[in-house]
C-alpha cells in the first residue's frame, strides 16, 4: 500500500491488486473505493498488474477531519501522484464516475501522462449547465445516509438489499464495504466517505467546456450503461457520447444490461473490454 500526502495534509492511498504485465491504475467512483474493481481485477491479472487508488476521504484513505476540501482539483491530484508513484506515465489507466473524469483531467492538465484510457460514465458537465447546490435531492439523499453499522455484516447486508446495489456483484458489493468501513470497536463500524463528504463531492462539480477535450489525444473509450431498471439519476449515460465525440480519440461503447454501477455489474463484462481496448496499445 503506497500513501500519497496532498499540499493540505490530506491523503490517498494505492493498493498494489496484484497481476502481471504492464500497471494499470484503477479509480473509483464517488463514495466508493478500490473495492469496486474486485469482479473485474481477477479477470486482468493475466495481462496487467492492477492498482487501485483511494482517494482522500473514501476507503483506506479516510479522514478525521470534517472540512477536508473535497474540491475536484485534489482529485486529479492524487491521480497523477498515483501515477509517478507507479513509475509515471505513459500510463494504462480505467476509472469509474468521478474516478474516470478526474483521469480525463488530469490527462487534459498534463497531456502524455496516459497512454489509453477507459472510462465508465465520466461525470463532466459540459460549459453551461449548473451544478447541484446543497438542496439538490441527490446531494440531500447523500447526506441522509446511514454511517454506523453494528458490524460489517450488516452494513454489507444494509447495501446489498436495495438499489443501486442490489443490482451488482455481491463479491464488488463486500469488497466495497469492507474496504470503506473503519472499527469503532466491539465488532460496529463506519462508513470512510460520510453522507456528507460525498454530497460535498457533488456541489464540487464544474462544468468544462468540452473543446478543450479535443487535446486528450491518448486512445479512449467512453462506456456507459443502458439499463433504466436501477437509474435514479440518468446524466452520465447521457454525457457520455458528447464527451466520447470532443475527446481527440474516442470512442463510445453501451453496455445496454447494466447501469451506472456497471463495473461492479458485471466484472467479467468490463474486464473483457478494458483488455481488448488497452492490450493492443500495449503491442503497439
Amino acid at each position: 500500500m503506497i500513501r500519497l500526502t496532498g499540499a493540505d495534509g490530506e491523503h490517498a492511498v494505492v493498493h498494489d491488486l496484484g497481476g502481471s504485465g504492464p500497471p494499470l491504475l484503477l479509480t473509483h467512483g464517488n463514495s466508493l473505493n478500490t473495492g469496486m474493481w474486485a469482479t473485474v481485477v481477477p479477470h486482468l491479472q493475466n495481462g496487467f498488474h492492477c492498482w487501485g487508488l483511494d482517494f482522500r476521504g473514501h476507503g483506506s484513505a479516510r479522514t478525521q477531519h470534517d472540512d477536508m476540501s473535497v474540491e475536484r482539483s485534489h482529485f486529479v491530484d492524487e491521480v497523477l501522484a498515483a501515477t509517478d508513484a507507479l513509475g509515471g506515465g505513459p500510463l494504462l489507466a480505467a476509472g469509474h464516475s468521478l474516478g474516470a473524469s478526474s483521469l480525463v483531467l488530469a490527462e487534459l492538465a498534463q497531456p502524455g501522462t496516459y497512454q489509453g484510457l477507459w472510462l465508465y460514465e465520466p461525470l463532466l458537465a459540459p460549459a453551461g449547465s449548473s451544478r447541484p447546490d446543497i438542496d439538490h435531492p441527490l446531494v440531500q439523499a447523500s447526506r441522509r445516509r446511514r454511517i454506523d453499522f453494528s458490524t460489517v455484516d450488516e452494513a454489507y447486508e444494509r447495501f446489498v438489499s436495495k438499489l443501486p446495489f442490489s443490482a451488482c456483484e455481491p463479491a464488488a458489493v463486500r469488497a466495497s464495504v469492507e474496504l470503506g468501513t473503519y472499527s469503532l470497536g466491539d465488532g460496529a463500524v463506519r462508513l470512510s466517505c460520510s453522507g456528507d463528504t460525498e454530497g460535498r463531492i457533488y456541489v464540487t462539480g464544474r462544468p468544462i467546456d468540452y473543446t478543450k477535450l479535443s487535446t486528450v489525444r491518448c486512445p479512449a473509450v467512453v462506456a456507459r450503461g443502458g439499463s433504466l431498471a436501477a437509474k435514479r439519476n440518468d446524466i452520465p449515460p447521457k454525457l457520455a457520447q458528447p464527451i466520447a465525440e470532443a475527446l481527440g480519440n474516442g470512442r463510445l461503447k453501451t453496455f445496454t444490461e447494466l447501469g451506472h454501477f456497471g463495473p461492479m455489474e458485471n466484472g467479467e463484462a468490463i474486464a473483457q473490454d478494458i483488455r481488448a481496448h488497452l492490450e493492443p496499445l500495449i503491442a503497439a
